[in-house]
C-alpha cells in the first residue's frame, strides 16, 4: 500500500429534501483516503487526487443507471471514472461519484448496517472503481472485497459482507 496523497473533494447534494442523514464532509473524505492507499498505476506517486462526490435523489440515480448501466432503478452508487491526465499536471482527476441517500439508507436498514458504516463502504467501494478496480469476474471481486474489508477494518467498520446470523 501506500501513502495517502493529497486530495481535492468537490462535495455536493441534489438530496437534501429526502430527509436522510448524509456522512459529513470529514468522514466522507477518510474512507476516500482509505480507498487511495490501494495500489493503482490510475495515481501516480506524488499526484493529488481530485473527485468530485455528488448525492442524488433516486430519480436522478435511476436516469443516470438507466443511461449508463441500462437498468431503470436508482442504485447506490455510481462511479464515473476520468481519462488519465498526462503526467505534466500536478493533479489527477480520478473521476466522479454519485450516491443515493434514500437507497444507501433502506439498505443499511434491510441489512441490520449502520448508515455511516455502509456509507464508508460505499465511497471506498467507488473510490476503488475510479482506480481501476473492477468486480467483472471472481477474482477480481476478491480482489476489491479484501481491500474494502481491509479499509473498513481499519475504520472500525465490520466486514460488509458477512451476513448476521439468523436467530429462530
Amino acid at each position: 500500500m501506500r501513502a495517502r496523497p493529497a486530495l481535492i473533494l468537490h462535495i455536493s447534494s441534489d438530496a437534501l429534501g429526502e430527509g436522510v442523514p448524509l456522512p459529513s464532509r470529514m468522514q466522507a473524505r477518510r474512507a476516500i483516503l482509505a480507498a487511495l492507499q490501494a495500489p493503482s498505476p490510475r495515481l501516480e506517486a506524488g499526484r493529488c487526487a481530485e473527485i468530485s462526490l455528488r448525492f442524488v435523489d433516486n430519480a436522478a440515480m435511476a436516469a443516470l443507471n438507466a443511461a449508463f448501466r441500462g437498468k431503470d432503478a436508482p442504485t447506490n452508487c455510481l462511479s464515473f471514472p476520468q481519462p488519465s491526465l498526462p503526467a505534466i499536471f500536478r493533479r489527477d482527476l480520478l473521476g466522479d461519484m454519485a450516491v443515493a441517500p434514500a437507497v444507501v439508507a433502506r439498505e443499511a436498514a434491510e441489512q441490520g448496517k449502520g448508515l455511516l458504516d455502509h456509507y464508508r463502504h460505499l465511497l471506498i467501494h467507488s473510490t476503488l472503481h475510479l482506480l481501476g478496480y473492477d468486480h467483472q469476474n471472481e477474482a477480481e471481486a476478491a480482489e476489491m472485497e479484501a481491500l474494502e474489508c481491509r479499509f473498513l477494518a481499519e475504520m472500525g467498520v465490520a466486514d460488509p459482507y458477512v451476513q448476521p446470523a439468523v436467530h429462530e
